[in-house]
């Protein structure tokens, strides 16, 4: 799915407008139902309403959506932020028999606890900071005890541009939004002004969705289940695929050996794990699928070698001078894609001369710590996403930014985020599961980004089921290696 920006939705109606054909009105009522039938599912008990409206086609919305919560049997109370307003709003509110004219702070409701706000002041078109009464109004819905869900996007909020971090800005529990995703929603730093988002189609114009550039996506579950590997009936363990994984220290063998079962869970045939000697024995035991080849150093690695494996590199593996060595005459001699992660990560943002070795279409999962010590720091979560672009076109690598939503960017700079995995995989060792995961699918021969796309989220997805059963908290690395194979059964959720 597209992540567009403002203006490309602003044009998307009003393509729609001009070619269904179908009036503004009409399709401001469109949405309006698709907003109330979400509404009505997140909240099946009835309760009083107060929806705050501003006099732009968002506080439209807000009065054809109270129109029908009230035609539905919902008590609902209308309260206008501003005099004149847009042809469409003006519209609705002649409609509306009854609303509070909010003029100064004196004018603003006593709320109760039972209530459920609903904010329709200011919607993606906003292009400045709340300020006077509006600013006022916001910061006092924030302080009540009442539920909170925002029209399309929360007031304040610029849908693809950063705040300025002194505007206030409504705070949904949830952000009931139009056709698509908004591109502030996959932010860390901004989830308290989004909530839980929830998109609902309004009709707008397929054809010119899809005809609109953009380098932002949301992965869909359909068309990654698309790219999962298929077993033909006389495959032997060779023809699908041969895994290289270069992990562990003394002290770290846990990176290794949660790397290495969630590889082989992940489907790939053969798996190969060197290791340092201090991990032979940890490994035979952990993993006796695997086949374990021990470094000559007894506690870190020291030497990489290439070979007709897929190889991956990183978890555990530490940053001694020997490793460092290691990885960098490795690089120096590797042709095909490459998956690393975690202390390799961590070696190349010691030298950064050593991303000019890394093969083209290679494959990095850095956290945030790791891919801040690889380009530096960034004010705020926009300018992160541009130098995760401007970082995989310059070395024409494939980058998972791991957290909730991971940036799954390609090579050619377009970032997809995936939609599973929860907050219990905030857990140690579940970076290592991932590496697993992706290094395993390229393996079986997945080209890298479809190999990182689909892995990330297969891993995510065995998060997701590990915690139907076993909750959030409490959750660890092996509970979710123990629900790879469940999630490669499972369709679209």
């Amino acid at each position: 799915m597209k992540i567009l920006n403002a203006s490309q939705i602003r044009a998307a109606d009003q393509y729609t407008i001009e070619n269904e054909p179908i009036l503004s009105i009409d399709l401001m009522e469109r949405a309006s139902r698709a907003f109330v039938m979400k509404f009505t599912e997140l909240f099946t008990t009835k309760k009083p309403v107060l929806i705050f409206c501003g006099t732009g086609n968002n506080g439209g919305d807000g009065l054809a959506i109270g129109r029908m919560l009230l035609y539905e049997g919902w008590e609902v109370s209308f309260f206008v932020l501003g005099v004149a307003g847009s042809p469409d709003f003006e519209k609705n509110l002649n409609l509306t028999k009854n609303y509070i004219q909010l003029t100064n702070h004196s004018d603003f409701p006593i709320l109760e606890e039972n209530q459920i706000v609903i904010d329709g002041l200011f919607g993606s078109g906003l292009t400045r900071p709340l300020e006077g009464l509006a600013s006022e109004l916001v910061e006092f819905l924030n302080k009540q005890n009442v539920a909170r869900v925002a029209i399309d996007i929360a007031s304040g909020v610029f849908s693809d541009a950063p705040m300025q971090s002194e505007s206030p800005a409504f705070r949904p529990d949830h952000t009931i939004s139009f056709q698509t995703p908004k591109l502030i929603f996959f932010q860390p730093e901004y989830y308290q002004y989004v909530g839980e988002w929830h998109v609902v189609d309004i009709g707008l114009h397929q054809g010119f969705i899809d005809d609109q550039e953009t380098r932002f996506f949301i992965s869909e579950e359909e068309q990654l289940e698309r790219l999962i590997p298929e077993r033909k009936k006389f495959s032997h363990k060779s023809q699908v695929g041969k895994l290289s994984i270069v992990a562990g220290s003394y002290g770290k063998m846990g990176a290794a050996v949660l790397c290495a079962k969630a590889a082989l869970r992940a489907g790939v045939g053969l798996i190969n794990v060197h290791v340092p000697e201090c991990g032979i024995d940890i490994l035979q035991v952990s993993v006796p699928e695997a086949m374990v080849v021990a470094d000559k150093e007894q506690d870190h690695i020291s030497e990489i070698h290439v070979n007709e494996s897929t190889i991956a590199i990183g978890p555990g593996v530490g940053t001694e001078e020997s490793t460092r060595n290691a990885l960098e005459i490795f690089l120096k001699q590797v042709v095909k894609p490459i998956v690393l992660d975690a202390d390799a990560l961590n070696i190349l943002a010691l030298n950064n001369t050593l991303l000019e070795h890394v093969p083209e279409e290679s494959i990095l999962t850095p956290h945030p710590g790791e891919f801040k010590r690889l380009v530096g720091e960034w004010k705020d979560d926009f300018e992160k996403l541009e130098l995760l672009k401007s970082f995989c076109l310059e070395y024409k690598l494939n980058v998972v930014l791991k957290g909730a939503y991971s940036a799954v960017c390609s090579s050619d700079g377009n970032i997809y985020f995936n939609p599973s995995g929860n907050p219990g995989m905030a857990t140690a060792g579940s970076g290592d599961v991932l590496t697993g995961v992706v290094s395993s699918l390229l393996a079986q021969g997945l080209q890298p980004l479809d190999a990182l796309r689909l892995g990330v989220y297969i891993h995510g997805l065995a998060g997701d089921l590990a915690v139907e059963e076993i909750g959030e908290i409490g959750l660890v690395a092996s509970d979710i290696i123990s629900y790879i194979s469940n999630s490669f059964l499972r369709k679209s959720v």
